[in-house]
C-alpha cells in the first residue's frame, strides 16, 4: 500500500458521503450525501443534536466505519477503498483519534500510553521527543503515573498526546470534553486551539456544545444526517451570540424555511 501524500491535497475531504444502518427490515440513513473539506491547519467543529449524524460522520471519516456510498480522502488517499489491513496501517500513521472516554490502558503509565501508536507501528521510542511533547501538554511530572492516578483533564491530555505523537495529518476528536467538568473542558478546548495555532495541527471536533465549538475557526452543522450549513466563529463577539446563531440554524430546514 502506498501512503504517500498527494501533492496539495487537503488533509481531509469527503464526497457524497452516505451511511445507512439496517433496522429490522428497513434502513436508517444516518448520513446523506455529505460533502466537506478540511484545510491544513484548520480547526473545525461539527455540531448537531443527538441523532444528527455527527458522531457517525467522524467515525466514517476516521475509517472506523465504512460508508455506504461516497468517498473519504485523507491526504488525497481514498480510505473508503482500502482493505481492512491497509486501512488500519494508514489510520495509525495519518489520523489521530481522541474520544470522550479517554481509552487509556489502565496498567500502562501515561508515557507508555502515549507511545502505544509508535510502538504498534514498530517504531522506536524517542525519549527526548516524548519529554518535549509531555511538557507542551503540561504533563512533565505525570508521565510515570498510571491513569487512575491522573485527573480527568490529565487523562484527556494524555489521550491527546497519544493522538499527536505520530505526527498525523489530522486529529479527530469525538466529544472530547463530554466526561469533564466545564472548567476542565474549557482547558482542553484551549489546548486544542493552541495546538492548531502554534503547531499547525489540523483538528476536527464533534460536539453539541456551543461553549466547545466556539474555540474552533469554522462550525459545520448537521441535521438529520445532512450538512445544513457552516459558518465562521470569528464574527461573533461572545458565546451567547454564537449559540443564538446555532439555534437559529438548526430551527431552519435545508432550504432556509422554518420547520
Amino acid at each position: 500500500m502506498s501512503t504517500a501524500t498527494t501533492t496539495n491535497a487537503p488533509p481531509l475531504r469527503v464526497e457524497g458521503l452516505t451511511k445507512r444502518f439496517r433496522q429490522g427490515n428497513s434502513f436508517i440513513e444516518a448520513l446523506s450525501n455529505v460533502d466537506l473539506t478540511i484545510r491544513k491547519g484548520e480547526f473545525v467543529a461539527v455540531m448537531g443534536a443527538s441523532g444528527s449524524g455527527k458522531s457517525t460522520l467522524l467515525h466514517v471519516m476516521a475509517g472506523l466505519t465504512r460508508p455506504t456510498a461516497g468517498k473519504v480522502l485523507v491526504d488525497g488517499q481514498d480510505i473508503s477503498a482500502m482493505s481492512d489491513y491497509d486501512l488500519t496501517l494508514f489510520r495509525r500513521r495519518h489520523i489521530g483519534l481522541v474520544f470522550q472516554a479517554f481509552n487509556l490502558i489502565p496498567t500502562l503509565t501515561a508515557r507508555d500510553n502515549v507511545m502505544l501508536p509508535v510502538l504498534a507501528d514498530r517504531g522506536e521510542a524517542d525519549s527526548a521527543a516524548l519529554d518535549k511533547l509531555l511538557g507542551q501538554l503540561g504533563l512533565t511530572d505525570r508521565g510515570r503515573h498510571l491513569p487512575d492516578a491522573l485527573s480527568g483533564g490529565e487523562q484527556q491530555r494524555v489521550a491527546i498526546a497519544r493522538a499527536i505523537v505520530g505526527e498525523p495529518s489530522i486529529i479527530m476528536a469525538d466529544e472530547p470534553t463530554g466526561s469533564l467538568d466545564s472548567v476542565t473542558g474549557q482547558s482542553i478546548c484551549k489546548l486544542l486551539k493552541r495546538l492548531c495555532k502554534e503547531q499547525g495541527r489540523t483538528i476536527v471536533l464533534v460536539t453539541h456544545e456551543p461553549a466547545v465549538a466556539v474555540w474552533s475557526e469554522r462550525i459545520v452543522v448537521l441535521k438529520d444526517g445532512r450538512l445544513l450549513t457552516e459558518f465562521k466563529t470569528e464574527p461573533f463577539s461572545d458565546l451567547h451570540e454564537l449559540a443564538a446563531q446555532y439555534q437559529d440554524v438548526v430551527g431552519m430546514g435545508p432550504a432556509g424555511e422554518g420547520q
